[in-house]
């Protein structure tokens, strides 16, 4: 499951302005790690940028629903361009999931465009998810190629567009790629 990450001041600052709060680091520590009890959901989004770029990975950014994603996703596309990479709206590209049949926690990946001639991928995914993703879609013209090692090697499998459940690469995909639909990679 994976680990709630603190947004920019800046971020924080425009989601409290929108009446959107982002979920507590604490609120996820005190539960996850600690083994006395399992951890709620947590549903969180996180930019993806097209494959070979060189920037710095994003960070995700968690919520106690999946309401809040949605509403954080509408706010990204408005918010300052100086705490974002990308000033354009926000789409989002597929989503995935830390249970079967799309369920547990989530982690919906976003881009500034559909994936319609562009590749986006994680070589290696945010901290928490590696080895928890269970169920995975695409949306908004993309695939999610789901892969075994980190930059987007060993086994592979694509989900067009959906995949309830994912087989033997349950809990062990370390990368992802979002492509165009009808594309395999």
């Amino acid at each position: 499951m994976p680990r709630i990450n603190v947004i920019s001041a800046a971020l924080a600052a425009t989601l409290a302005f929108a009446g959107l709060g982002a979920a507590s680091p604490a609120t996820a520590a005190e539960t996850y790690e600690t083994g006395a009890k399992a951890a709620p959901a947590v549903h969180c989004a996180v930019e993806v940028q097209p494959v070979g770029t060189t920037t710095t990975p994003a960070q995700p950014v968690c919520f106690a629903d999946r309401a809040s994603v949605d509403r954080y996703l509408g706010a990204v596309g408005t918010a300052d361009a100086s705490t974002r990479t990308l000033a354009a709206a926000t789409t989002s590209l597929g989503t995935v999931y830390s249970d079967i049949n799309k369920g547990g926690s989530s982690l919906t990946f976003w881009g500034s465009s559909g994936c319609y001639g562009v590749l986006f991928g994680f070589s290696s995914l945010p901290s928490g998810w590696t080895g928890n993703i269970s169920s995975a879609v695409g949306s908004h013209g993309c695939w999610a190629s789901l892969y075994t090692t980190t930059g987007y090697g060993g086994l592979r499998l694509t989900c067009t567009p959906t995949c309830n459940g994912i087989g033997s690469l349950n809990d062990k995909v370390k990368s992802i790629v979002f492509r165009p639909t009808g594309t395999f990679g």
